[in-house]
């Protein structure tokens, strides 16, 4: 008889139960269930594009012979780095570019690269003390031979004038410095057609001479600096479809262009590393103009 009242009691306290509030056990556990479900949200929509404009440098000097296209003066270079200082832009180098699409390590907001091509002496003349004085980073793309006769030639205190390129010595203070970051431009490249195929020239012998190239650069960088860069920095930018297998093999998992542009980062695609576009800074032509032209909607 206790049995059938048990029974007949039990669904009476439930249902009242209900009826003021408390939830019986299984309707608590039901909910944390849906709770940790609602928190798992899947890999793929937890992906983030990120807008990055890369500025393309050359020059920087005094002389007004080579002041233009490609040549800028240490005023207009400092005014430039002013401006990003003061309008919130923080300066990150390739490494950061790969750690975000690799690993989803998360960008500072207002990212923005700085790029040096050639390795011109006017890196450690001008740019290398100006990026401390503004607390800035920069990514110098060197040349291989070029830097190897310059050096010869400082170390045998021998006029380099005919070779105004950055010495080792020079390239090795500033990359073991927080402010800039050392790329790969080629060995001896930048020339005639550049790191692209020739007319004529066969897949098999264009990328056995440009992996020569390439791989001797990446050595001789590990050599004096300790490390293989994870960018290559296309001569003249001239670029062949050829070449990306050797990149990928000797772990240049990006590229630097010519081409005009802003960059979209996405998380996980690897591909948008490849070809990044740079807007070159002529003189004469602000960094401001050239983030209003990448930000201006397209037509």
């Amino acid at each position: 008889m206790k049995n059938v009242k048990k029974r007949l009691i039990y669904p009476f306290i439930v249902m009242m139960l209900c009826c003021f509030g408390a939830q019986p056990v299984f309707a608590e556990k039901a909910e944390e269930s849906k709770t940790e479900e609602s928190s798992a949200t899947p890999a793929f929509f937890k992906q983030e594009t990120v807008e990055v404009p890369i500025i393309m440098y050359h020059l920087v000097t005094k002389n007004s012979r080579y002041i233009g296209k490609h040549g800028i003066t240490p005023e207009e270079l400092e005014s430039d780095l002013k401006y990003l200082k003061e309008k919130g832009y923080q300066t990150v180098v390739m490494e950061d570019l790969i750690a975000f699409v690799n690993n989803g390590i998360k960008l500072p907001d207002k990212s923005i690269v700085l790029t040096f091509d050639d390795g011109n002496s006017s890196d450690y003349r001008y740019l290398y003390p100006l990026l401390q004085k503004y607390d800035m980073k920069a990514v110098v793309s060197v040349l291989g031979r070029p830097t190897d006769e310059c050096t010869v030639l400082a170390s045998n205190h021998e006029s380099t004038k005919i070779f105004p390129t950055l010495t080792w010595n020079q390239i090795k203070e500033m990359n073991d410095s927080k402010y800039v970051e050392i790329q790969n431009h080629s060995y001896d490249l930048h020339k005639d057609e550049g790191s692209g195929q020739k007319h004529g020239e066969s897949v098999e012998n264009y990328q056995k001479r440009l992996r020569e190239d390439l791989t001797k650069m990446q050595m001789r960088i590990k050599e004096v600096l300790g490390f293989e860069p994870n960018t290559f920095t296309y001569p003249f930018g001239i670029v062949s479809d050829n070449a990306k297998p050797v990149l990928k093999e000797l772990g240049l998992i990006a590229t630097l262009s010519c081409h005009d542009g802003m960059n979209y980062l996405k998380e996980n695609d690897l591909d948008c590393l490849y070809r990044l576009k740079r807007d070159n800074r002529p003189s004469g032509v602000p960094v401001s103009e050239l983030l209003e032209k990448m930000n201006r909607p397209q037509s």
